[in-house]
């Protein structure tokens, strides 16, 4: 019998040479390359009722842009290289432009298994909200209408220390973040040269994500922020965010719910409230806001399709913009995004007066 045996682990190693195992095949590579690009049209009709429509004195404008996005990564020992490189080319209504950001470029070194440092331009990404973030103090702002479109990042620097356990609280990150903004750096960040601190605490207790962050300004007052999410189902999330800062009457927080039903709609809606208003010129300005995006994959078994509705609702002036949408993933990892929106409401309202009443706007990707 012992010899049956010798005679099998022989024969199964002469045949193995036919069907030679490459272990160099798997090898982990000590570098990763990913991105995607991207062509889009938009045909957009115009509002003759808007203040600012005398500027165009037309009833259309058309828009082209073509973008790429290349991000890099590389690997050795206990260092890590990550960066994002964003060029584009835009015709917005007969108006050329170009230009190439490098929108993150941060060295990561791990000085053990739960303390680390990154240096370099990055975007923190803080915060729990889909549509908007009120508690992501150094990051940009999001775009509603592509929320998840890559931002650049800001020059900083960042201890993390990263713990987990066992029990109910099973992990346990802090982050302690400076950067300036200045003519030199981040000059962009705000119209103040100062230093900025920020310190943020994450808890995974309780099955429920947490973070309580605060932050730090040499010439402003300072900021606090609170954010969480947790998993009422497997299928229903929740999640918010609030934000203060310290010694004004400002602050600001948002409430949200993801639910994804058994015929996989995905249902996200959030509420987003601030005390005082910003900037007409940037997105969610006014005090109350209501988003919602309701999105069906496979909607009558049309395979690799989803289509999906879009309302932004201005709860303070009952203006809003509406949207509906398709897309269809190809094969050959190409994606096809056609929408078209309006915006409807009083000619004082924030929708109502925008210069632009609708919008077709065609999308195609190309992920690599």
């Amino acid at each position: 019998m012992k010899a049956l045996h010798v005679s099998l682990v022989c024969a199964s190693l002469l045949v193995a040479g036919d069907y030679d195992f490459d272990m160099g095949a798997i090898e982990v590579k000590p570098y990763t390359l990913s991105g995607y690009l991207k062509g889009e049209h938009k045909f957009q009709g115009l509002n003759d009722a808007s203040p600012l429509y005398p500027t165009k004195n037309k009833s259309a404008m058309q828009s082209f842009l073509g973008e790429g996005n290349l991000k890099f990564a590389a690997f050795k020992d206990a260092l890590k290289l990550d960066s994002e490189v964003m060029v584009n080319a835009s015709d917005m209504d007969g108006e050329a432009s170009h230009e190439a950001t490098l929108a993150q470029f941060f060295v990561q070194y791990k000085l053990n298994q739960n303390h680390l440092i990154e240096v370099g331009k990055k975007a923190p990404k803080w915060g729990k909200g889909y549509f908007a973030n009120p508690i992501a103090f150094f990051d940009r702002k999001k775009d509603p209408n592509d929320p998840e479109a890559s931002k650049e990042g800001y020059v900083m620097a960042n201890y993390r220390y990263n713990k987990s356990f066992e029990g109910e609280v099973k992990n346990v990150t802090f982050d302690l973040l400076f950067m300036q903004s200045n003519d030199t750096y981040n000059s962009d960040f705000n119209d103040v040269e100062q230093n900025h601190f920020g310190a943020k605490a994450y808890f995974l207790a309780y099955d429920t994500d947490i973070e309580l962050i605060y932050y730090h300004r040499s010439d402003e007052n300072d900021k606090i922020g609170f954010d969480f999410s947790k998993n009422l189902q497997t299928n229903i999330e929740i999640h918010g965010e609030f934000a203060k800062t310290l010694g004004e009457n400002e602050y600001a927080y948002l409430l949200g719910l993801k639910y994804l039903t058994e015929f996989e709609l995905t249902i996200t809606a959030e509420y987003l409230y601030q005390n005082t208003q910003s900037s007409k010129s940037e997105p969610f300005w006014d005090h109350r806001y209501l988003i919602s995006k309701f999105s069906q994959k496979e909607p009558l078994d049309w395979l690799y399709g989803s289509i999906y509705y879009k309302n932004t609702y201005n709860l303070s002036d009952a203006s809003m913009q509406n949207g509906v949408g398709a897309t269809y993933s190809f094969k050959n990892n190409m994606l096809l995004d056609i929408s078209y929106t309006q915006n409807s409401g009083k000619n004082s309202s924030e929708y109502g007066a925008k210069l632009v009443q609708d919008t077709l706007w065609t999308k195609v990707y190309w992920y690599f």
